[in-house]
């Protein structure tokens, strides 16, 4: 698929597991009218769920330099309902818009522990009461690796500077303090998680 589209828009990952993302949220996402997608990267996620969820409004952010490929999926999918996407930066901007809920994919271990703790803060003194936050990614738990490609691979992330992979205490403890509750914990492929959690009133 790849072929056909810049190199510089296409993710092979984001490629691979968004079926696998869609199947487990595809029924949620008809109970929001608009989610907040931090850190939308290339765009293909949004676009693709976008496309199989129309009647859910997706909000795309990410730095400015990747707002040209969101752009782009958009109008390869057709989506010309959708909004634009946002030039939105955590611990930089102020809250990009309304939403009742959130999604982020494989952003938490390449921020740094400081900014990845903001995130959560902000999605649970913004979200809506009752609203869901979808995070999607590899995590530890409880200090423990699910698998040795991922030990290896959040190895390699601190090496290069960046946070490394998340616990899911650590993120407990950040969502305790602004009401957003730990509700499930689906295992994905390739050693991954979607971790869906709840503001509570």
């Amino acid at each position: 698929m790849s072929s056909s589209h810049p190199a510089e828009y296409f993710n092979r990952a984001a490629d691979n597991n968004k079926h696998a993302i869609l199947g487990q949220i595809q029924a949620r996402l008809s109970q929001h009218n608009t989610v907040l997608e931090i850190g939308s990267g290339t765009g293909q996620h949004a676009a693709f769920f976008a496309k199989a969820c129309p009647q859910t409004r997706w909000q795309c952010s990410d730095q400015q330099a990747n707002i040209s490929a969101i752009s782009y999926w958009q109008q390869f999918f057709a989506l010309s309902p959708q909004p634009r996407p946002l030039n939105y930066q955590i611990g930089r901007d102020s809250w990009p818009c309304p939403c009742d809920a959130v999604y982020t994919a494989n952003t938490t271990h390449i921020m740094s522990e400081a900014i990845a703790e903001k995130m959560y803060l902000a999605i649970g003194e913004h979200l809506k009461p009752s609203g869901a936050f979808y995070h999607y990614g590899p995590f530890k738990l409880a200090g423990k690796y699910s698998s040795d490609s991922n030990r290896d691979f959040d190895l390699m992330l601190r090496q290069q500077g960046y946070g490394g992979l998340r616990d899911i205490e650590q993120l407990k403890q950040w969502g305790l303090s602004v009401k957003l509750q730990l509700t499930e914990q689906i295992n994905m492929p390739a050693n991954n998680l979607l971790l869906i959690w709840q503001k509570q009133p």
